[in-house]
């Protein structure tokens, strides 16, 4: 796994063929089925973001956090009619410019100048064994996926979690369905082959 700078966003990257140096996803990975293939970011990922731009205001910015329930959101930039991110805000960063806002009475920011740059993200074919090493070593909640620059969802801990547990429905359910019995007959001539 590494992480490259791609235009303005940092961006976990697996490369296919490359080898998982972490023991527990080697030991997750051997104990899967071969016919099942595990899910990636882009089977996870919540793919109707709510984002704000980059000239919001703080105002503007808290209302929409609160008034969608959400922590935090992309910032994005309409180019050629696509959305690039360009940063990320949180609720801890609209607190503390509110709280300097008041103290000190600073003019309306916007969200350019107070949002997160060069946020770190995920590509979509990042599978699950990955991006869960990601959310275990890293602090974030949500990480953004994009394509090149371009937004195309976002993925959270929870996300990661749901897709976690019916995976590893998947690899029980499949272990259970091609566990075979051995014939008695073999077991028996077995025992005569002993020496």
């Amino acid at each position: 796994m590494i992480l490259k700078q791609e235009n303005q966003v940092r961006v976990f990257d697996y490369p296919r063929g490359e080898n998982l140096t972490s023991d527990k996803l080697q030991y997750w990975k051997s104990l899967m089925p071969e016919s099942l293939v595990p899910p990636t970011v882009h089977d996870l990922m919540i793919t109707r973001v709510i984002t704000v731009t980059g000239d919001m205001i703080l105002d503007e910015i808290v209302a929409k956090l609160i008034g969608q329930d959400i922590p935090a959101a992309p910032v994005v930039e309409q180019n050629n009619g696509v959305e690039e991110l360009i940063g990320f805000i949180t609720e801890k960063d609209c607190l503390e410019y509110l709280s300097n806002d008041m103290f000190y009475g600073n003019p309306e920011v916007t969200a350019k100048t107070m949002m997160q740059r060069f946020p770190l993200c995920v590509k979509p074919h990042t599978d699950i064994f990955t991006i869960a090493d990601i959310f275990n070593s890293h602090p974030f909640r949500f990480l953004p996926v994009v394509r090149k620059k371009q937004l195309i969802g976002i993925i959270s801990r929870r996300d990661v979690l749901k897709g976690r547990v019916n995976f590893q429905k998947q690899i029980v359910r499949e272990k259970a369905e091609t566990k075979t019995l051995r014939d008695f007959r073999e077991i028996v001539n077995l025992r005569f082959i002993i020496k």
